[in-house]
């Protein structure tokens, strides 16, 4: 048990912090130093974690309404800084931040879960509209051309759904990453190593850390526009 409780040795702020890490090292890769592809691949840790933080998140709120709102706003204050450090112009349909897959795979299974908990658990009724449910958020991501599309719908609902067993958890997101979407990008189940070191605690200075990392994502795009125009082209 003590080494279990060893194990377990990261709070929600210490595994947000290897998310903003490995995706600061990503998008250092992708916007400035493509030429180096293991900026990209350490990178790949990132969104998983955040999915997997998503879904805990949904759990520990107070209001499920005030959180997609806090994510769909910060996509859309992130946007024009997500398409100056990686297209070079203050607005660019072609592609959108990662905001808008987590704020749409959060939509998603917080509706899910509402289902659940209105009409008591699972039904023919239930399964219907989970897979409808699902499916709308697919083809939302798809549609709106966020990053990691409908796969990071996918990938969100996966940890949500097998949430209570680690083992099929840690399959399907193997699934997804290595086999659905290859390449570079399985090296992302090394995220599942942090996951599984997560203690359910928030940490300290929660609260604050919290804003501090919303505010972290448009900020570092702004700089790293900057190094790009001042020192990349």
């Amino acid at each position: 048990m003590e080494k279990n409780l060893e194990f377990k040795c990261l709070s929600a702020s210490g595994i947000k912090l290897i998310a903003v890490i490995t995706m600061t090292i990503d998008h250092i890769g992708a916007a400035l130093l493509p030429q180096y592809l293991f900026l990209r691949i350490i990178g790949r840790l990132a969104f998983p974690i955040y999915c997997y933080m998503i879904v805990n998140g949904m759990f520990h709120t107070k209001s499920c309404i005030k959180y997609i709102m806090r994510i769909f706003g910060f996509a859309i204050i992130s946007e024009p800084f997500y398409d100056l450090a990686f297209r070079g112009k203050i607005i660019n349909m072609e592609y959108q931040n990662v905001f808008f897959t987590l704020a749409i795979g959060l939509t998603v299974i917080s509706v899910i879960e509402q289902l659940k908990i209105r009409f008591g658990g699972y039904s023919v009724f239930g399964s219907m509209a989970e897979i409808m449910i699902l499916a709308s958020g697919c083809v939302a991501a798809y549609f709106l051309k966020t990053d990691y599309s409908f796969y990071g719908v996918l990938m969100i609902y996966g940890f949500y759904s097998f949430r209570l067993n680690a083992i099929v958890s840690g399959i399907f997101q193997i699934f997804m990453n290595c086999i659905i979407i290859g390449g570079v990008q399985g090296f992302a189940v090394f995220s599942l190593l942090p996951i599984c070191m997560y203690n359910g605690e928030k940490g300290k200075n929660s609260g604050m850390i919290k804003w501090i990392f919303y505010l972290y994502y448009p900020l570092h795009l702004f700089v790293i526009f900057l190094l790009k125009i001042l020192f990349f082209q």
